[in-house]
């Protein structure tokens, strides 16, 4: 198929079509006139490139795995993509963790200055951060 069918078959944009190509993901052949032909096994291709971008995987690794998967076994595969996967989990889990620890602050943040009275007197808005951002320093609420 030429470039216009494969841009139309897959949705991925023909500047990344040649992009991939550049970079060894895909291959093509070239007609006599330089115009490039996919095969159907470009689809493929393009297929599993999307899936592990939506895992957030590299280009260099997507091409790793690809050089796993043209040479070896689909057992070969597994025990190269596995480890990856798992790391990638780490990080996430330990991103999660990180996000939970900031969304506890925030509440607390949130209801140290509810908890700030009215007056007509400056605010201390620092024992409100600060407060938050300390164990101890919980529930602590403005004071004159």
């Amino acid at each position: 198929m030429r470039i216009s069918e494969a841009v139309s078959q897959s949705g991925v944009p023909a500047t990344t079509l040649r992009y991939y190509e550049s970079i060894g993901l895909i291959t093509t052949n070239r007609l006599s006139n330089g115009y490039r032909i996919y095969g159907e096994e470009v689809l493929e291709r393009l297929s599993l490139i999307e899936a592990a971008k939506s895992l957030e995987m590299s280009l260099p690794q997507i091409s790793t795995l690809f050089s796993v998967m043209d040479a070896d076994t689909c057992t070969n595969v597994r025990e190269t993509l596995h480890p990856q996967l798992a790391n990638r989990l780490e990080e996430i889990d330990a991103h999660l963790n990180r996000l939970q620890v900031l969304r506890d602050r925030l509440l607390q943040a949130q209801r140290n200055v509810l908890d700030c009275p009215d007056g007509d007197y400056s605010c201390r808005s620092e024992c409100l951060l600060v407060a938050a951002g300390s164990e101890e320093g919980q529930g602590q609420t403005c004071q004159k």
